[in-house]
């Protein structure tokens, strides 16, 4: 009972003293607080808040040399964004004492010194700054692995580099921590790549198993613009072992705001200006060199006139939107499609395992359709006037046949396709009737 009777005792003296401290030192910090070892315990705020002043100048102005890889650069926690936050140090130690669950205020007044940290924080920005203005980095990017085509056409594996990134917080807390002159080792946390070495070893890339070149005229700026862009878009497109590629999905859009310009497209049977001209160059290439690696055609539509740039029905139009050019793999074996643009040549070449299938494509005229006549009568024009307004073209129906030849050597043939292209009539005015 007596034991229980002085604890009481104790517990009442201990809040006469909390409140006979709170009242005596009403304005000041209790006594024994120190802030990182600098006493201020019995204050005023204004003369804590010059001490805790000068200990913020020398916090971010202490000189320290910072360790990262083999360099050694020399700087100040003040350069490098650390803050020492006065006032808000200054009420974490107005505070000690007077807040907080009261078992804990009790133990403070037993105390001999009482430490509060200086609250700091470290901008990130000017962290970036300094470390860059000292020739360092905050951040080296990681590297995935790829694929290099040499001089000879070979595919060369170039391995994955992991990159880095500065723990601020980690380093923060070192900052607030060194004393002049310190070696500090900036703290990195390791940023790995997307795409492994071993991940792409996997993938067995080791030749081409099919390459396609188209033709066009460079002198045409706006429509070889186009083509370098989509064909820029496909270039390093991987298509796994049961996957299925669009091209408007992969391509995108072709409008101006993503850079595509006004060039010649086939609109219902003729050539007119048109956003993104050129592109069907591009799918049309993608579509030969598709089937001459063995793949899948899951969705394909012929233009509305005879294209120069590849054998009679091996074109593949193209709208976004609207048509679309689909390739599937059903092979068990990695695809990657590498595209390039150069002096008036557009060539894609799909790389794969050795062991992936080869195909030969063939195209076949079946027919020539000659083109019809069509008169239109000029009523103003005398009779007899005859001018001849356009040239017709022949059309066609033209059938494609592709043997795609496995591990075995047996080919297997098969119709791929059969297109008629519409002949455009030979126009004549006259005069009359």
């Amino acid at each position: 009972m007596a034991r229980w009777k002085l604890g009481v005792l104790l517990f009442l003296l201990g809040l006469a003293l909390l409140a006979l401290a709170r009242f005596y030192f009403s304005g000041r910090i209790l006594p024994g607080v120190a802030v990182a070892g600098r006493p201020v315990g019995g204050m005023d705020l204004g003369r804590a808040r010059k001490v805790m002043t000068e200990l913020a100048a020398e916090v971010e102005n202490r000189q320290v040399s910072l360790h990262l890889g083999e360099q050694v650069l020399a700087s100040t926690p003040g350069a490098l964004g650390l803050e020492v936050d006065v006032e808000a140090t200054l009420a974490r130690a107005y505070a000690l004492g007077r807040q907080g669950p009261l078992l804990e205020r009790l133990a403070l007044l037993s105390a001999r010194e009482r430490r509060v940290e200086p609250v700091t924080r470290l901008d990130q920005q000017r962290l970036m700054a300094g470390l860059e203005s000292l020739g360092g980095a905050w951040r080296k990017e990681p590297a995935d692995a790829r694929i290099e085509i040499d001089a000879a056409g070979r595919p060369r594996l170039v391995p994955a580099v992991t990159g880095w990134q500065v723990d601020a917080g980690i380093l923060k807390s070192r900052l607030e921590k060194a004393t002049t002159g310190q070696i500090i080792d900036i703290p990195l946390n390791r940023l790995e790549p997307r795409l492994t070495t071993a991940e792409l070893a996997a993938r067995r890339i080791t030749r081409q198993v099919a390459s396609f070149t188209t033709l066009f005229n460079p002198s045409e700026g706006d429509r070889a613009h186009n083509i370098r862009l989509a064909a820029g878009t496909l270039d390093g497109l991987w298509l796994p072992p049961g996957g299925e590629f669009s091209f408007n999905q992969t391509v995108g859009p072709r409008t101006p705001d993503r850079g595509y310009r006004d060039a010649l497209v086939i609109e219902e049977g003729n050539f007119v200006p048109g956003t993104g001209g050129g592109v069907c160059q591009v799918s049309s290439t993608l579509y030969n060199v598709a089937l001459l690696a063995g793949l899948t055609i899951t969705e394909r539509q012929p233009h509305g006139l005879p294209i120069t740039y590849v054998p009679p029905g091996r074109d593949a139009t193209v709208a976004y939107g609207l048509i679309d050019l689909k390739i599937r793999n059903d092979t068990p074996y990695w695809y990657l499609l590498k595209t390039g643009v150069e002096a008036g040549k557009l060539t894609m070449a799909f790389y794969a395992a050795d062991e992936a299938p080869r195909a030969e494509v063939t195209s076949h005229v079946l027919e020539t359709i000659p083109p019809p006549e069509k008169i239109e009568w000029e009523s103003n024009w005398p009779p007899g006037r005859v001018e001849v307004k356009r040239e017709g073209k022949p059309g066609f129906r033209t059938q494609v046949l592709r043997s795609i030849y496995r591990g075995d050597g047996k080919g297997q043939p098969g119709v791929v396709s059969q297109d008629l292209y519409p002949p455009q009539p030979r126009i004549i005015r006259k005069g009359g009737p």
